[in-house]
Parts: structure tokens; sequence; C-alpha cells
């Protein structure tokens, strides 16, 4: 029925009960309302086709589905070459980073013990550089702790010639805005498959968000802080999928486990620190995998998946992978990592000797090299 032929029937209505005009009147105005939004409605939509923004709106989807679609045929591609080809794998890079976004990229053939040495001053801002292992195809995810984000591929990033190596040699390709760090690097290949960014400040505040929200995230240059105190700043981002395990390790020794279904879309307090603790490492957790710690001088704890409980309130202590007296004697922790068997450890020790080992061997060993200092550790997954 037409809206007139609706209005006729409303004023058939009102002559044969004039008591119902009233009601007759409410409708007609309702009607009217609701056409007016829609004529609205259309009016926008025209303009903005006629002025391009919805076009540039299309264009934009387009261009973020094909970017995700280039990063799901790379990732699944390499997985089926190396399936298919186990010894022709993609050429793994090491990166490592300090909080002035400078970056050396480190080719680690199978073979390779010792990479190299990073002179000069570690430490900068007073973060102790960071590592991760890469292959070329991937594409990396640079977040700050002013919550921008930018990205690049691997490959872009100019190896580092030779095995000693000053900050002034490292490539910077995307420098830190005034008043920002460089918090850490994410591999992006796993996008399509993700549901999850997921966050961990240095306090311990967790953060995560769909990955429906990807475009708008990758367009603003953006994801956030996940931080809200002060004091606070970002640290760590990573992808995953529904129903995993989420662990926290923290400088130290608290172990805290998480569902990531059960986690909150805005940064939430989830593990309670005292004020010299603060989270080291941030990563999930499958269960064939372990969870691997590395500690100052280079002692290392492991610990099964099934060891990892997942914590029932917010803000709880979590699990304490050391006994208070070995804290009394010093002990801290500087990395942590969920590790299988066959990975390789790639640790930066107080010299800035960056060198590569079995994780299998320096588990059983329990040491990754005696009488030395460590800074900061990666894993190289097999």
């Amino acid at each position: 029925m037409t809206f007139s032929d609706k209005i006729d029937e409303w004023i058939k209505e009102a002559e044969t009960r004039p008591a119902s005009a009233l009601m007759v009147l409410k409708l007609v105005a309702n009607r009217l309302r609701d056409l007016s939004e829609r004529n609205e409605e259309l009016l926008a939509e025209n303009i903005s086709l006629q002025d391009g923004t919805r076009v540039q709106e299309y264009q934009k989807r387009i261009l973020h589905l094909e970017r995700q679609l280039e990063m799901l045929k790379r990732r699944v591609g390499t997985e089926s070459a190396m399936a298919a080809f186990p010894n022709e794998t993609d050429a793994i890079s090491l990166l490592v980073y300090n909080a002035q976004g400078q970056v050396f990229r480190l080719p680690v053939a199978a073979d390779t013990q010792d990479l190299g040495r990073i002179t000069g001053e570690l430490a900068s801002e007073g973060e102790f550089p960071r590592i991760v292992a890469l292959p070329s195809h991937e594409e990396v995810l640079f977040l700050f702790t002013s919550g921008r984000v930018g990205t690049l591929p691997v490959a872009e990033i100019p190896p580092s010639a030779g095995n000693s190596w000053s900050w002034e040699q490292a490539a910077q390709p995307d420098e830190p805005h005034a008043g920002e760090l460089l918090a850490c690097l994410m591999p992006l290949s796993r996008l399509p498959l993700a549901d999850f960014f997921m966050q961990a400040s240095r306090r311990g505040f967790v953060k995560k968000t769909m990955t429906s929200m990807a475009q708008s995230v990758l367009n603003n240059h953006y994801l956030g802080k996940g931080a809200i105190q002060k004091a606070d700043q970002a640290f760590d981002a990573l992808l995953c999928q529904k129903k995993e395990r989420y662990a926290l390790v923290t400088y130290e020794g608290r172990l805290l486990g998480l569902d990531v279904d059960d986690l909150p879309y805005s940064a939430d307090e989830r593990i309670r620190l005292s004020a010299s603790d603060y989270v080291i490492a941030a990563f999930t957790l499958q269960p064939e995998q372990s969870i691997l710690c590395v500690t100052q001088n280079g002692k290392v704890i492991q610990r099964e998946a099934g060891f990892l409980e997942v914590a029932k309130s917010a803000a709880s202590r979590g699990q304490a992978l050391i006994p208070p007296s070995r804290l009394e004697q010093g002990v801290r922790f500087i990395g942590s990592a969920a590790v299988r068997e066959a990975d390789k450890v790639a640790a930066l020790d107080g010299e800035g000797q960056l060198s590569v080992h079995l994780a299998g061997d320096v588990a059983g060993a329990g040491s990754i090299r005696p009488g030395a200092a460590f800074l900061s550790m990666g894993v190289i997954p097999a």
C-alpha cells in the first residue's frame, strides 16, 4: 500500500470516527518524519557520490581487502612452499631495535651461532634493545608509545653488513615523533587469519581490538596506547585468535595466564605489580609449546604449557617462577617466550654480543652461557 492510499484510509477513519482524528494525525506525523529522515540520507548519499567522497571510501576498502589478500597469499604460499620443500625456507632476518626506532636487520643462516656485536651504548631511554626474528616476506607494524602505528615490509629495511655495528649505522625507517618512543615491532602477515590485536603495557594493563577494525587502524595510523597511568607506557602488541591463551611475564618473575575471550576492549589492569616490577614479555601459548624464561645472568627456566594457570579474577598476582629467596639474591628476568624444542633463541649480552642457541640445548643446560650478563632475547622459529 502506497503512502497516498494510507492517507485516504486514515481520512476515512477520521470521518467515520472523529475521536480517532488525533491518532491519525500522529500516524501521519510519524510517517512524514520517517520519510524526511530517509530523504536526508538519500540526499547525503547523492552528495557524497557527486563529490567523490563515497568513491574514495570504497577505494580505501578495496585497497585494504587487496592488502589483506596479498598478506594471506604470502603467508599461505610460503607455508605451502616450506611444506613441499622443507630445505628451501624463506630467509630469516633478526631485527634488533631500540626505543629510538633504530633497527639492525641481520640475516640468520641455518648454522649461525655468533652474529656479531653492537658497539657503544646499548640502553636507549632506559630501554634495552629488543629482538624479533621474521622471514623476508613479512610485513612489520611499528607501534609507538603514543599509540601511533606504521607499517613496512621487512625486505625494505636495509641489511646490516659486517659483524660489528654502532647505532649510527642502523636504519631508522620510521623515526619516533616528538614525545614518543618505539614500543615494539609486530609481524603483520597473520592479520587476515587473526581475530584480535592484543596489547600489553609495562604496568600490566591489557587491551584487545577486533581485527575488523584493521582498516581504520592502518588508514588512521593509530591503534591506541593500551595504557592509562601516566607512569605507564605501551610495551607490546600481537595478533591472536579466539580461545587462545595469553601470557605475561614480569621482571620479578611473575607469570600471568589469561583467556583471550575474557579480556576487555579497553585498557584494564590484569596483574598487580610491585612498584619495582614491570612486564618484560607477552605472548600466546599453544599446547605443544613450553615457556622459556631467561634471567639477567643467563639462567634458563622452562615450564610446560600445562603449568600456566588462567587467572580467574582481575588484577591477579600471577604465578611465581622462582622462590622469594632467589628474588632476594637479586635474580631478575630479561625475557621470555613460547618455544618448541627445535626453535632457536637469539640472545644479546651485556657486551653487545649477539648469539644464537638451540632452545632445547639451553633448556637442558639450564643456562645460555655461564658467567655472562644478558639484556634481551628473541625466538627464531624452526
